[in-house]
């Protein structure tokens, strides 16, 4: 032990000797006899001097590297939500009612780590059941959502959240086609069971919910070590069947698909779990190691979600619950409703339902728009979230330093305020409804259209959809034999019918519908998506005579006719190897073209356009904005179809002077028939009357409104003026529209068409093969509105005046009391 002391002691000496001759050697000291305890200090202020370099240097000379990275580290970043903007439609006296909403629905979630034991040691679990027991029956069954609940709808969700069957269940009835359908609709009771069930509706009690609650949240709440942990939802028949074989005795599938890793102790681990990533992705999904570790690793239940979507009544039903049992804790001083969490998620809602569901369109429950208004303005309406950021303590909760805050404002979406008149669009919707059940049609729908501004006052499709439950549209059930029409009669070709194929659903094919071996399926709203389309905008159809309104004029424009100029009239033109022919007699003769335009003369038209030429007509067209788009503010807006005049054949060019080859929607009509009202110019059509910056409900908006947008003059005001004579004449002298159309004491004008719908390649004629269209002028003096109505496969009579002529009449009614009381 000396020797090395002395060694150590030596060592030390030698360090000293150095610092000696160091400091020797610096020219200033060398001459010195230098003290040890002046040599102290020099030592420290020479120490002294490479810390000071060494601070300048973090501190100056690297300061903007070290503050970025405390910006980075300690950064505190808080969340300011913004909105989407909001859709708003005018009322009569002119103000903007909102007609969209965005709401803060809650996931309601517990953390089971929080749910201890009370200071006796007893469970906190059952006092915790007990507490929320009361508001998840005021979800179940008073709001739901946003929805009041029913009583039979109160058992539905019970019957859901509970896992339990409480209504009795009635078996899949199908209908086969041609007579065919399932046994049991012989054999099955209905009047016991709808007997049972509204007997257990009624008689289901506040009590039975409350037990059936508490028993499904016990089961769903677990405390402690999960015995299996999920490892995903798989349909692929392949995958699952290698998981069900031996190899796999760790994993657990539920419910067929559903499938999970139940962690053991083997010591073939490592083993399994490369047996179960290799299979993994041989099948295409990717799996980290880690991933598949932590899998077979035994885990605490930390997240357990109790119900969703509920309304922000029941969120604070339970903060106020937090609050009134703060005191009441665990033996860790836990409140017992600590661990029951709120997670809210921003929806967008339609208080008013289905009404103007197509020209307002969907926002989905990903933020995702479709259809209207609101996929059209996406952009617009799109909110940008705001922050606040700060630089965050360690010891403190939240941002110190005031000068250390930076704050990016939110930004809610533009509003958009339409053209629409809620109450003529309430009305329309109304008259359009109770006809399309009338006629039992495809489908009815009505424009009123503005032709002086170019607005679109109403938009109206019948059947149409609750933009809240568009899921709906695609729920497929058995179709039964109160659907047995859909499959026996083809004129119900166009709604959708479904068949299984290798376990997936899929549109069924005509032979399909007809095989009577089948088990066939419908949408639940019947229509499925097609509910979502805007027929005014996104169906284009031939529009038959109303489309010789814009004949007449060409004629009168280019001078080539005047409305009492005489025409002979054989009763049909023969373009080989066609005959044209006219639809009734009364056109046969000596006539004047208005008489030819008050009867619908097929052969009058083909005169005026052979007078026209191939090239003006089409030119004509071109112009009136048949060729386009119409630029509408509607997403989805089809462009209809005209032929080229340099491919048409001679034939097609004159079947077009009545209406026939070619293809149009409401909305180009709507704007065409405008050129004819308002002195002969063309206005784009607009549905939107300002786009609002900032929202309405912003102190500091700004509007950007939109004014008419005049394109080009079409046709001279004195043929316009002609036009309102020759519209009101089809009204006054054509008995079937003065009987369908006409009311006395007032000056309107019409023109209407039937043109029937192809299948196979040919003309169909009979109920249910045809479409109904009528354009109505209210009112010729003073054209304030066109009103143009479509009614698609009619089935109780297939002429135009006795279905969208009967929907004019009613509609006319009201625009003219509505404009009298304005």
């Amino acid at each position: 032990m000396i020797p090395q002391y002395k060694k150590t002691h030596k060592k030390q000496h030698t360090l000293q000797e150095r610092f000696e001759k160091f400091l020797q050697k610096i020219p200033f000291l060398k001459n010195l006899s230098l003290t040890r305890e002046v040599q102290l200090i020099v030592l420290f202020f020479a120490m002294f001097g490479v810390l000071a370099i060494r601070l300048f240097y973090l501190q100056v000379i690297q300061h903007n590297y070290y503050e970025t990275r405390l910006n980075t580290q300690h950064t505190r970043s808080t969340s300011v939500k913004a909105d989407r903007g909001n859709i708003y439609a005018l009322d009569k006296t002119g103000q903007p009612v909102k007609l969209t909403e965005n709401i803060s629905l809650y996931d309601i979630a517990l953390d089971p780590t929080l749910v201890g034991e009370t200071k006796d040691g007893l469970p906190l679990k059952s006092r915790l059941i007990g507490i929320l027991t009361p508001v998840v029956y005021k979800h179940l069954c008073v709001i739901n959502g946003m929805d009041q609940v029913t009583p039979e709808w109160c058992v539905r969700n019970v019957e859901l959240f509970a896992g339990v069957e409480l209504l009795p269940q009635k078996p899949d009835f199908f209908y086969y086609g041609s007579g065919l359908y399932s046994p049991e609709y012989d054999t099955f009771d209905f009047t016991g069971y709808d007997e049972k069930r509204l007997q257990i509706i009624s008689w289901f009690t506040k009590e039975q919910a409350h037990d059936l609650i508490i028993e499904r949240l016990n089961r769903k709440i677990q405390i402690g070590i999960k015995e299996r942990n999920y490892l995903g939802f798989f349909t692929d028949e392949e995958l699952l069947n290698e998981l069900r074989g031996s190899n796999f005795w760790f994993i657990s599938i539920a419910s067929s698909y559903y499938v999970y890793v139940v962690p053991t102790s083997s010591t073939n681990t490592s083993r399994d779990k490369l047996q179960l990533q290799t299979l993994l992705t041989k099948y295409g999904y990717s799996f980290s190691s880690s991933a598949i570790d932590k899998l077979f690793t035994q885990q605490q239940y930390k997240y357990i979600k109790l119900f969703t979507s509920a309304n922000p009544q029941i969120a604070q039903d339970i903060k106020a619950l937090k609050q009134q049992y703060y005191k009441e804790t665990s033996k860790d001083n836990v409140p017992v409703l600590h661990g029951v969490i709120l997670e809210p998620t921003t929806t967008r809602y339609y208080p008013y339902g289905d009404f103007m569901s197509n020209i307002l369109g969907y926002v989905d429950k990903n933020g995702d728009a479709y259809y209207g208004i609101e996929k059209y303005f996406d952009d617009a309406l799109k909110w940008i979230d705001g922050k606040i950021v700060g630089r965050a303590s360690s010891f403190l909760w939240g941002s110190v330093g005031a000068n250390d805050f930076e704050v990016i404002d939110a930004q809610n979406g533009d509003d958009v305020i339409l053209s629409i008149d809620i109450g003529i669009q309430k009305e329309v919707e109304s008259i359009a409804k109770r006809y399309l059940e009338e006629f039992r049609a495809d489908a009815i729908s009505v424009v009123v259209y503005d032709p002086h501004k170019g607005q679109v006052k109403a938009s109206v499709n019948a059947p149409s959809f609750n933009p809240n439950n568009y899921n709906d549209a695609y729920i497929l059930d058995p179709l039964g034999i109160e659907n047995a029409a859909v499959v026996d009669d083809l004129t119900y070709i166009d709604i959708p019918v479904y068949v299984l194929s290798w376990g997936k659903y899929k549109l069924a094919t005509i032979s399909e519908r007809q095989d009577t071996s089948l088990e066939k399926y419908i949408s639940r709203n019947t229509y499925g998506a097609q509910v979502f389309v805007d027929k005014n905008i996104s169906t284009p159809f031939e529009p038959g005579s109303t489309f010789k309104s814009f004949t007449v004029a060409m004629g009168l424009d280019a001078d080539e006719i005047r409305l009492y100029d005489y025409y002979v009239d054989e009763g049909q033109v023969k373009i080989w190897p066609y005959t044209i022919s006219n639809a009734s007699s009364i056109c046969t003769g000596n006539h004047p073209f208005l008489n030819a335009f008050i009867n619908s003369c097929n052969i009058g038209m083909v005169r005026i356009v052979q007078k026209v030429g191939k090239e003006m007509f089409y030119n004509y067209l071109k112009k009136l904005g048949f060729w386009e788009l119409t630029g509408i503010e509607l997403a989805e807006e089809k462009p209809g179809f005209v032929d080229n005049e340099t491919t048409v054949s001679a034939a097609r060019f004159l079947n077009n002077s009545f209406g026939q080859g070619l293809q149009t929607t409401q909305i180009q009509l709507a704007a065409a028939y405008g050129v004819l009202l308002n002195g002969g110019r063309y206005i784009k059509p607009s549905i939107i009357t300002a786009q609002v910056k900032k929202s309405l409900e912003n102190p500091e908006w700004e509007t950007i409104s939109t004014t008419p947008q005049v394109i080009s003059q079409i046709i001279r005001p004195e043929v316009g003026e002609e036009m309102k004579t020759a519209l009101l004449q089809v009204v006054e002298q054509n008995s079937e529209v003065s009987i369908n159309a006409k009311i006395e004491g007032y000056r309107l004008g019409a023109k209407s068409g039937t043109s029937q719908i192809a299948f196979r390649g040919k003309y169909q004629r009979g109920l249910g093969w045809t479409q109904g269209t009528f354009v109505g002028v209210v009112t010729v003096d003073d054209p304030e509105y066109v009103v143009l109505v479509r009614t698609s496969r009619p089935r109780t009579n297939q002429w135009w005046g006795y279905t969208s002529g009967k929907v004019f009449k009613d509609v006319a009614k009201f625009l003219i009391g509505y404009s009298m009381v304005k």
